[in-house]
Formats: C-alpha cells, structure tokens, sequence
C-alpha cells in the first residue's frame, strides 16, 4: 500500500486482528480523512461517516440524510445518484442515522463502479441542493384528505410507539438528564415532524455545521488501490478548494455529560393487544473508555440488561431479582464461575476471527467509525482493531478483578430502570386520539387549506421527477463483471445422483451418510445436518420447534454417563463458535425460510476441535435425553418468544399468508407462531398431568427423523488443515458408526420445487384475502403471493428478475412513486421458485392503499406500453441485480451456504455464475415478453392471496378503501381466531 501521494499523506498503519491491513489517510488542503482496509473478495464498500449531534426530537441529522439523496450541485435531479449506482454494479445507495454519527453507504461488485461513483456521493454530501420541495416529499406534509405523510415520517410512525422503542428512548432520558445530546430522538418524534421541524432548520443551520470535509470520513473497504482512491478523489478537492475559506469549525459532542445523580425507576405504557408480556431494561453508567457493551460508545458510557418477553405479573420483580443478584456476586456470597468465564472469553475470541472471515467489511468499518469519532491516536486504533489482544489479556485476569469491575460499576452505584408495560386500553385510547386529532386538522385547515395542501404536494411531486437527461443517466459506463474475484470454493459429493471428482485430501467413499464436501481456506469447520421429516405424522410434526430447541439445552447420554443439561450447554460454549437447530434453511424456530421440510442442526467449530465437534453433533442429535423439567422451561420460553414476535407487523402478514397459501401438512404451518401458540400452551397442561406420555411422544419423533438413511451432512471446511491432523472421514466413523455407507433413498440435491405440491388450490374453502388489526402495529403491513415460476432452470426466470428489478430498484418506477412519495417505506416484489410463488410486500407503510394502487398502475401502465421501457434504466437494472446475486457469495462462508442451497435446487454450483451472464444479456423486448406473462396476475383478485396487517383503529377503513379497488377483504376480529390457530 502506498505511503501518500499529492494531496493525501499517511497518517499510520495498523493490522486489524492480525489479519486485515488497514491505512489512515489524510488530505493535506481539506483535512478529509480516509481510511482503507484491503479486504479479498468481489466487493468494495464505502462508509462516509460524519460526526453529527442534535439536542431536541426534531430529527434534524435524520432528515439531513434523507434529503442528501435528492440531488446534488453537479446533479441536480432527485435519484440520480442511485441510478449511476445500479449502473456501477451497486443496487442503490443506504445512510443510516446513529446517536452520535451519520453513515452513507454504498457497496459495489468491483473496484471500477465504486470510483466512478466516489466523486459523485460524495458532491450529493457536501453540495447537496436541499430543495424545499425535496423536503415536503422526503420529510412531512399534508396531504389532501389532510393525513400526515412522507417518509421519514412513514419510518418514524412505524417504530416510535413500539414498546422497544419507547423503553429504549425513556431510559437514555433518565440516564442523560440536562442537556445531553445522547438523550435526543434522532431520527425525529411525530409531533416534531408535523410542528417544529423545518426546511431551514435542516438547510440553512444543519449541514453548515456538520457537513464540512474535516468532519468526514471515508471508510473504504474491499480490493481497491490507494492511488485509484485518491485520483478519484481529485474533482472533490478541487471543488472544496474553490469554494473557499470555511468558517471555523467546532467538534461535536465537546460538552462535558451530566453526571447520574440517583435511581430511578419508570413504567411506560405502550399499546398492544397482547397484556401477557412485557419488557424490562436496568442500566448503569459505564467507565469512561471504550466499552462495547450496550446502547452507545461516548465519554459516559452505558450498559446494561434488557429482559424480553416478562410475565406481566412480575414485571416489577425484575430488577429486584438482578439486583439481589448482582449484589450477592459482589460482596462475595456468589462466586464467580471463572471457567465459564474463560469459555465466554475464547468463543469472543473466535468470533472475532470469524467476523473476519465471514463479515469483514462491516466488522473493520464499525471499528473504524468509532475511532473516526471518539480515537486520537494510532495507539487507540490498534487497540480498537485488535480485540483479540485484549480478550487473550482478559483471560489472565483474576476472580478478584472481575468482582471489582462489578463493584466499581455497579454496587451503590445510581441504576436507571424502565418498564414496559402493555396496554389494551392505551391501545384503544391511542387509536382515537389520533383520529381526533386528524379531524382536527381538517377542520383547522377547511377546504381551501386541504387544497394548498394537496396543491403544494403536487408541485413538489413535480419539481421532484424533473427526470435527468439521458446523457447524466450514461455518463458512467456499466463496469465488466469478468474481473470480479468470486470466493474460490472445491466441492465433491458421495451423492450418487451428483457424481463429483472426489476431494484427495478427503474421500468421501467411506463416510457413512451423505456428505456434500466444501473445501476452502477457512480456520472454521461448518457442519449442517439434514433430516427429511416429510414422513413424520402431522399431529407429531408439532413437535419439531421445541424438539430442535431441545436438542441443544438437554441432559446427553455419553458412554453410559447422564450429562446434565448446565454442563452441555457449558461444553457447548467452550467447543463450538456457535450451535442451533431449527426448521428450513438456515434454521429458524418460526421462520422457516427455504426448503421447510428439513430439520437443521448446525454445529461450527475452530479447525483444532473438528473431532469434538463431530462429537457433539452425533451426541445433540442422537443421545439427547429430555425431560419434562427441560420441556416446560423451553416450551414457557417459546411462548414468550411468540408473544414478542405477535407485535412483528411483517412476521404477523407472513406467518397468516403462508396459512392462506399451504396445505395444514406444510412444515410453513406447523411452525407457524399462531398454531404453536395452541401447541405449546396445551403441551404445558400435558406435562404436568401426563409427562411421560409427551417425553415418549417427543422421542417417537426424534426416532422416526434421525434414521441413519434420512441423515445428509453438508461439511464446510479446510481439508488441507484437517489432513495435517490426521484423515478426516475418521472421526465420521467412529463416532456415526452404525450407519448405512452412504445411505440410500432420496439425494439432497433432488428436492427441487417440491414445496409447490403444498400449495392450495385457488378453489380451496377458505378465505382467500383477509386483514388483521394488531395494537402494536401503528403503521401498515401488506403481503400478496400469485402463482408463478417454480423451477430455477425455467427459461424465462432470468428476464423475470430483470424486469422486477427494473421496476424496483433504487429511484426506479414503484421507488419514486410509492417510497418517495412517503406511501409506504418498505416495498419489494420477488419470486421464489422453490415456492413456485411472486410476492409483493408493503411494509411500514402510511397509506397501505395508495400505495397498492400506485403499484398496480405502474405494473398495468408498463404491461399496456402506456410506460414504455428504458434503454438507460435496463442497463441500471441489470446491473444493480448483477450486483445483489453477486452479494449473496460476498464473503466465502456466505459462498458456503449458497453451495449448500445449490445442492437442495439441484443447480450447478456455479449456478450465480451462469445467472449473471444470463442476467447480462436480457434485452428490452425480454422484459415486454415476460411482463404480461407473469407480472399481470400480480394484480388480479381471482389469482392472488394476500393479507393486510393495521392498527385496529384503521381496519375498517382499510378494508372499505381496498374493496373500492376490487380486493375484498375478510375481517379477522383478533390473531385468536380459529382459521390461524387451530392445529
């Protein structure tokens, strides 16, 4: 790496976790800093941080963000800048908001987009126009009806009165008391955005102070050179330079933190339909240093604990418990279980090596944003970079030091608690107050003021697609994907029906079930167990979430010795980097994403412990023995889990479509939260009056999965380091020894679109299209699936994805005019053909109904030529998705994993590869061929099933104003009813 050029000068070299070399950089005319991390791998990401603080709820760095986008002095058109970034093999820029920064992002497949692009961001942050119509659109207006709109607000309404949220923000209140910037609402409270937020706020104060080229940080992660970066950076210089002296500049958050002067404790009510559970968080100030622990990083930090999913009736219990606890450990009643300690300490330490290998970029970044604001040397930087040091210091200290740390920050030491209490009747009270208070602004503003409303957002609407011109749009070329390094990855099979070279280093021939083998240069081995449980019964399918949570927290059977379950979860910590167990791929307890109908087991270890790990995957699975002590506690937990997962808006439309869209012998259905929400609470009642009738249930299940020939082990590893120890098919035979050599039945790779034999009939009984109303929801939530591709092969599934993209991409058709218009803050249309399904989803959305009658414009004007198709924005729209198939194998254990989905949907393992050069050569007529042939039913109420999740406040409402565009919808009266929850 270069020590400077020109204008930039080394500041200092550091490695970061012995691994990634990392360089500080600084411009010697502007003092902008610039950081660069030389990451492998095909992609190059940008974090373009500045140091931002505010002291109100106005939301003035949030809505700053957002207006960046909206075009710059050199580009002055809204969206431009995220149409040159899908032309530059990115798909669209991202920012987000923190307490104490701003973060623009951008990730790109290559080096060659990302430098094209740099200059460009870049002068939509430092020269952005700030238009007052950008504002109106982006931010907050009135529409015509007189509703509250635009998107920050649309974001802001979706998560401000979630029982999180409201906890979180009340506990930095009390923890910062005065005037503390750590306590302000930054991304903007409602009130404020409809009252005492401004256009000159943000334009004329705002970016003055904070966005200036020493207050920036351009953080630069991936393969790219010094010297590239830095000729980029020319154009950025120069223009600063023009631009003339700036005025004096003052660092933010300078001002010394009040200090925590006594206890207290707070209930906050949050509105919910489900009083069960609530939430509970205690929390300290920290020492004044850099702790990782809890909410933010800053010169007072915090820490603490948050307890989730609390018995309502013992809400108030909680911190009592803790602190009866926390108090006993330091005065020396409690000892400290320094083995443990030691465990949790060496599993940090192979976390840490694995964010390097599996999430470098993002690892090294966040790093890097934290020296950026609160380091002043490059001792500090290679302290921050080199966890691993401090953790190996960590574990020569004693039981002495550990007691003292909680003495020093805890023991009589002034505690913030906060309750979150739900409320049905909060719920009900919040819903009518909102309505009022929208009548009254009707009245106040009559008529003629709703018309300058609804005027004013028109004129803005059309300041804003002022479109560019054509020459703007292609005065970046569209980079070559045949440089682009892909993750070098050796696999082979024993599978008969995937015959593979075999690997040298590993024979697969004498594995005693099926294997599919990935050999790469990793420190980690990787192991997936499979089991087909589509011969399990429906009644004993139920089963299936608590028995893979089980699996991992019971007693274990080994060598005749009963190990209780305190010592495997202990030698789990201490063995492995990580361990679960779930449905689908990867495993979830009520999420199963792909292929449902397995049952996973994942076990990762450090390369020295593969033996040990073999070990404990055959013990986990096979001599698990459960109890009815063990099952009550997990089964008490779940339902707990279910409780905060019900006031999920976007886990609550999924879980009741899948119900509308599969069979009840669907795996999608057993583990749906709402079945086994009645699954679990009857289990509990069985095991206090018949324990050993469910313990032989549970185990009849266990034995019926695990059956040797059922058995498919996908093995990531590092052959070359497993072979210096010894062969590595020797640890499979002996401790799975027993099993079939290789097994019979059903390869793994030939499951492909056997999910859509679950789908229902369009004349099945039932409801086709119904909404819900869920007092934790404030905004909306709408998901609709049709009928469509099902097959990864199928010849037109690559123009298919190029025209969703080309309608969705970042400032493309449904961006512009459902997102940028505040109508909905979350939109997507996918296809899945290992569901044989195309979804469309709304989420977060302020006008649920708006906005699926602007997507459903969009998709008929450009399927009636009404629209017609751009040359320009299919190269946009290529290119962006070039970009995210790319991003799926962005790190060589994401490569991994879409190695093991290669082998479920029987594809070639360089099926992105291919997909790519598909992709590439998709031509405008492809998209005019494909459209009316799949994308017309998206929208036609005899094809479609779809469900609409609001606020109970609004489902009548709703449900009238969907009707008027043909979709009727069937009320459900609460998340109770029978048609989800009846097994």
């Amino acid at each position: 790496m270069a020590a400077s050029c020109e204008n930039f000068k080394l500041v200092y070299n550091v490695i970061c976790n012995g691994k990634v070399p990392v360089s500080l950089y600084k411009s010697v005319d502007t003092d902008l800093s610039v950081f660069i991390a030389q990451i492998d791998g095909p992609l190059v990401n940008g974090f373009f941080c500045l140091a931002t603080e505010a002291h109100d709820d106005d939301g003035l760095p949030h809505t700053l963000e957002h207006l960046v986008f909206l075009g710059s002095e050199a580009y002055p058109y809204k969206g431009v800048l995220d149409l040159l970034a899908n032309r530059s093999l990115a798909s669209g820029t991202n920012a987000w908001t923190d307490t104490d920064h701003t973060c623009y992002t951008i990730t790109t497949a290559g080096s060659e987009g990302f430098l094209q692009l740099l200059p460009i961001y870049l002068d939509h942050i430092l020269h952005p126009t700030l238009k007052e119509s950008g504002y109106v659109t982006e931010v907050h207006h009135i529409n015509g009806r007189g509703e509250d709109a635009g998107v920050v607000y649309c974001e802001m309404q979706a998560r401000e009165n979630t029982g999180e949220s409201l906890v979180h923000l009340n506990m930095l209140r009390a923890m910062y008391e005065g005037k503390c910037g750590y306590k302000s609402e930054t991304g903007g409270i409602m009130a404020n955005l409809r009252n005492s937020t401004s256009h000159e706020k943000v334009v004329c104060d705002y970016h003055q102070q904070f966005y200036r080229p020493e207050n920036l940080c351009l953080i630069i992660t991936g393969a790219v050179q010094p010297e590239e970066v830095f000729e980029a950076l020319k154009p950025v210089e120069e223009k600063l330079k023009k631009k003339g002296p700036r005025p004096p500049f003052e660092r933010p958050w300078q001002s010394p933190v009040p200090p925590l002067e006594k206890s207290s404790e707070k209930v906050v009510v949050y509105p919910s339909d489900d009083e069960e559970y609530g939430l509970v968080t205690i929390s300290w100030r920290g020492p004044m240093a850099k702790v990782h622990q809890f909410v933010i990083e800053n010169s007072e930090t915090c820490f603490g604990f948050n307890f989730l999913s609390v018995d309502s009736n013992k809400l108030s219990e909680v911190a009592a418990k803790l602190q009866e606890l926390l108090k006993k450990i330091c005065d020396g009643e409690e000892a400290i279980d320094m083995e443990r300690i030691s465990n949790l300490i060496h599993r940090r330490v192979l976390e840490a090596l694995n964010d390097i290998e599996g999430g470098a970029h993002n690892t090294v970044a966040y790093m890097l944003i934290g020296q950026f604001l609160f380091g002043q040397s490059r001792e500090d930087c290679h302290v921050r970079l080199n966890t691993i040091d401090s953790y190996q210091n960590m574990k020569t200290k004693t039981e002495s030091f550990w007691r003292g740390m909680l003495q020093s920050f805890i023991q009589n030491k002034p505690s913030v608690v906060v309750i979150g209490q739900p409320s049905s009747s909060y719920m009900e009270q919040m819903g009518l107050e909102e309505r009022e208070r929208v009548e009254k602004q009707r009245d106040r503003l009559g008529d003629k003021g709703l018309q300058q409303c609804q005027t004013k957002l028109e004129e803005s609407i059309a300041i804003n697609e002022v479109e560019p011109e054509e020459s703007i749009l292609t005065s970046v070329s569209v980079p070559s994907t045949e440089s682009i390094h892909f993750h070098s990855i050796t696999s082979s099979s024993n599978l008969p029906t995937r015959p593979s070279a075999a690997n040298p280093r590993f024979p697969l021939s004498r594995i005693p079930c099926i294997m599919q083998l990935d050999d790469f240069d990793t420190n980690f081995v990787e192991m997936n167990a499979l089991y087909d449980t589509s011969s399990i019964s429906l009644e004993l399918r139920y089963y299936l979430p608590l028995l893979t949570e089980a699996l991992v927290e019971s007693p274990i059977l080994r060598n005749g010795e009963l190990i209780p379950h305190e010592r495997v979860i202990a030698g789990l910590e201490k063995d492995t980097l990580y361990s679960c167990s779930g449905l689908g791929v990867p495993p979830g307890c009520f999420k199963c994403d792909y292929f449902p109908q397995f049952m996973v087991t994942v076990i990762k270890v450090e390369e020295g412990k593969y033996e040990t790990g073999v070990q404990w995957l055959f013990d986990l699975l096979y001599n698990t023995q459960f109890t009815a002590e063990r099952l009550k506690i997990i089964a008490n937990r779940l339902i707990g889990n279910i409780s905060t997962l019900k006031r999920k808006g976007f886990h609550i439309v999924r879980t009741i479509l899948y119900n509308l869209l599969f069979i009840k012998d669907c795996n999608f259905n057993v583990a749906s939260m709402l079945k086994q929400s009645t699954f679990l609470t009857r289990l509990l009642e069985r095991l206090e009056s018949e324990p050993d009738k469910v313990i032989a249930e549970i185990n009849n299940v266990r034995n019926q999965l695990l059956l040797p020939g059922n058995a498919r082990i996908h093995l990531s590893c590092d052959t070359k380091k497993l072979a210096a120890h010894g062969l590595p098919d020797t640890p499979w035979r002996t401790f799975w020894k027993g099993f079939d050599q290789c097994g019979e039945g059903n390869g793994i790779g030939v499951l492909e679109s056997k999910m859509v034999d679950f789908v229902k009939p369009l004349d099945a009984s039932g409801p086709k299209k119904v909404i819900v109303g869920v007092g934790d929801v404030e905004s909306a939530y709408f998901l609709q699936a049709v009928p469509c591709i099902s097959s990864y092969h199928h010849e037109d599934l690559p123009a298919l994805m190029v025209l969703i993209q080309y309608l969705i991409q970042c400032e493309g058709p449904m961006w512009s005019q459902i997102r940028g218009l505040g109508l909905s803050y979350h939109y997507s249309v996918t296809i899945r053909p290992d569901l044989g399904m195309l979804y469309l989803l709304l989420a977060k959305a302020t006008h649920v109904v708006d906005a699926y009658g602007v997507g459903q414009n969009i998709v008929q004007g450009y399927l009636s030529g009404e629209n017609e198709f751009s040359e320009a924005e299919l190269e946009s729209a290529r290119s962006s998705l070039i970009f995210e198939i790319i991003e799926e194998e962005k790190t060589v254990w994401d490569a991994t994993h879409q190695s093991l989905l290669s082998y479920l949907r029987n594809v070639e393992h360089n099926h992105n590869k291919e997909m790519v050069k598909k992709v590439s050569s998709v031509k405008l007529q492809d998209l005019k061929d494909v459209g009316e042939k799949y994308l017309a039913s998206l929208f036609d109420p005899s094809l479609t099933r779809c469900v609409v999740c609001v606020n109970p406040s609004k489902v009548q409402e709703v449900a009238s104003d969907f009707q008027k565009l043909g979709v009727e919808l069937t009320v459900l009266s609460s998340l109770e009813e029978d048609l989800l929850t009846q097994l």
